[in-house]
């Protein structure tokens, strides 16, 4: 079966998917949460940003009265963190509000920050708001980085940071697939591996289910297991589909990464809003597990 593919990157990976899908994307850095504001398309509107989320936090009053607003710290390239009192009833902990700018994109980067750790944050903020820059429209982007839409952070030091993309697949709205990755400090078992058990005792109590896959299942270079499920209730084929790299501990290169489809109980009574077959659904979850590789030079 050809499928009309397309290449997407994320974090340091790349991934075919199809062409009319909609991929809704979420990034953190370091465990703290990333978003490119699409919104915000001009000088003017990145001022206005900063501006009235500065008034707000001014405004805003701890339990003694005072202002929730610390300070404004200007970065490289016209970056700016905005610093508050995380909570009304303490002054343990900062918030940073950091806004970077990627070329015409503005990258958001918000968290929680202890008072002692403050000037190595900034330290860390000023570093990173050197680092980011956009990507042109249709370009695979190239060298060391961590890829967040159409922007990309120019770094390479050991951090526990992890994307998810969950799919929208044109057509067939009874179909979940989402991809994760995270960079981890210590490696679980693999999916069989953790699997085994329960697995044996769903096939042998569940009326209707049946293994299509149970195998060792490397991608290129990056190892990884599949387990491949499906069931047939009241008509309708469902379908429970997991793929699993274990990756490495400490490792950007070598992260876990994991892929998951569902056709489940739902709103919909039959497979027209899934898959005809189960050859349609292979063919589909084959194309996107035997794109996943590593972008080259991304570590």
């Amino acid at each position: 079966m050809n499928l009309d593919m397309r290449t997407r990157a994320i974090g340091r990976h790349l991934v075919d998917l199809p062409r009319d899908a909609i991929a809704i994307e979420e990034h953190s850095f370091n465990k703290v949460k990333i978003k490119v504001l699409g919104e915000i398309d001009s000088s003017a509107a990145y001022e206005k940003l900063l501006s009235e989320r500065e008034l707000s936090l001014s405004a805003a009053r701890n339990e003694r009265g005072d202002s929730m607003f610390v300070e404004r710290v200007a970065h490289a390239k016209g970056s700016v963190t905005l610093i508050s009192w995380k909570t009304t009833y303490s002054q343990l902990s900062y918030f940073f509000d950091s806004y970077f700018r990627a070329g015409d994109r503005i990258v958001s980067y918000a968290g929680g920050v202890t008072v002692d750790r403050r000037s190595s944050a900034l330290a860390t903020v000023e570093e990173l708001a050197d680092r980011w820059r956009q990507i042109p429209d249709g370009e695979i982007p190239t060298g060391i980085g961590f890829v967040v839409d159409d922007t990309i952070l120019a770094d390479n030091d050991m951090n526990p940071e992890s994307w998810r993309m969950s799919i929208r697949l044109a057509g067939k709205p009874d179909v979940w697939l989402i991809l994760q990755s995270f960079v981890q400090y210590d490696v679980e078992p693999g999916l069989r591996e953790r699997a085994g058990g329960v697995l044996a005792g769903l096939l042998g109590s569940v009326t209707g289910l049946s293994r299509l896959r149970n195998r060792r299942r490397p991608v290129g270079s990056i190892e990884g297991d599949e387990i491949l499920l499906a069931s047939t209730q009241d008509g309708k084929r469902g379908y429970g589909f997991k793929w699993e790299a274990p990756g490495k501990a400490r490792s950007l290169a070598e992260p876990q990464i994991n892929v998951s489809l569902r056709v489940g109980e739902s709103a919909y009574t039959t497979n027209a809003e899934s898959f005809a077959s189960d050859e349609e659904a292979l063919a589909l979850w084959d194309a996107v597990i035997d794109s996943i590789r590593l972008r080259p030079g991304a570590v």
